[in-house]
This record gives structure tokens, sequence and C-alpha cells, in this order.
């Protein structure tokens, strides 16, 4: 009977030894850097530029206006008041390569590598093909207007505010005036 207490005794004490040693083991682990990988990584989602602050400020440069126009005459007015914005980028060397650069990678896939609307997805819309970058409705517009365009969208267009800075816009502005139109 003595052997019997003495081997219940052992083995409550390995018991509560394992319980100790299992639960120090996952406090101590909690301690590790990698339990927070997921709270502390930055919340920044892809070509997604900082957001303005207050959505019902009027903004100083730019020439932004937050919220959009809901309406189909509220966005022609505003793209008409847009056409007084003056470019504040000077056509360089180096604002047509950046302005190329974001090209390739925001604007080839559906206008195409001469700008005709014939891109890889611009080919795959069902309705109307992209607009011709090479066309007078295009480089006739202003500046302001084009920024307008590349700011809101239009029709099929996404708006490139979120993923575009204000000034890589005007560099794109530069090389769609300055690499397209009459050829």
């Amino acid at each position: 009977m003595g052997h019997q207490v003495t081997h219940t005794f052992k083995h409550r004490s390995f018991r509560r030894f394992s319980l100790i040693i299992l639960f120090g083991l996952a406090a101590f682990s909690w301690g590790f850097p990698w339990d927070q990988d997921m709270v502390d990584q930055a919340p920044v989602k892809a070509q997604e530029a900082p957001r303005p602050g207050d959505t019902g400020a009027v903004p100083i440069t730019g020439g932004e206006t937050l919220p959009a126009p809901v309406t189909e005459e509220g966005m022609f007015a505003a793209k008409e008041a847009a056409a007084s914005l003056a470019n504040p980028v000077p056509v360089s060397p180096e604002s047509l390569q950046i302005g190329g650069n974001l090209y390739e990678i925001n604007c080839r896939v559906c206008h195409g590598k001469g700008g005709e609307g014939d891109g890889s997805v611009g080919l795959k819309f069902a309705t109307k093909a992209p607009v011709n970058l090479n066309e007078a409705y295009t480089q006739d517009q202003t500046d302001g207007e084009i920024f307008f365009t590349l700011t809101r969208g239009r029709g099929l267009m996404p708006l490139y505010r979120d993923a575009i800075s204000a000034e890589e816009r005007w560099h794109v502005i530069n090389y769609l005036k300055t690499q397209f139109g009459e050829q």
C-alpha cells in the first residue's frame, strides 16, 4: 500500500510539474516578437496614396475637389472648371521619363503602346474601346481637363487619385501631350 501512495504522489507531482512547465512556456512564448506581426503591420494597400485629411476641406494645391460630383452635369461642370488649372510641372526629359514609366504601369494595359486604345485589357471591353490618345478629342483638352479625368476617372476608366500622386499625374499629362497626337 505504501508503494502505491508513493507512486500516486510522484504521478501527481509530475503532472503539476508538467502543467507548470506547459503554462510557463506558453506565457514565455507570448513575449516573442512574432506574436504581434499581424497587429503591427502597416495598414497600407498596394498603390494607395496617403488620404487627404478632411474631406470637407478645399484644397489649396493640386486642384482636386472632394467629394467628387455625383451627377453627370456636376462632372461636366467640374471638368470645365478644371480646364483653367495650369500644369505646374514643366516639360523636360526627366518629366517625360517619369510620365512614360507611369504610363507603362497604369495606362498601357488599356490604351496600348501607341495610345490607340488597343491595350490587352482595353481589347476585352465589351462596350466601347478606351479613348485613342492620339485623336483631337484628347489632344485638344487642356492639361487641367486631362488632370481631372486622371483624377476622377470617366466611364470605364477608373480614378487614379489614389494610385498616382498629383505631381505624377502632371508628368503623365506631359508624356501624353508629347508622345501622342499628330505623329
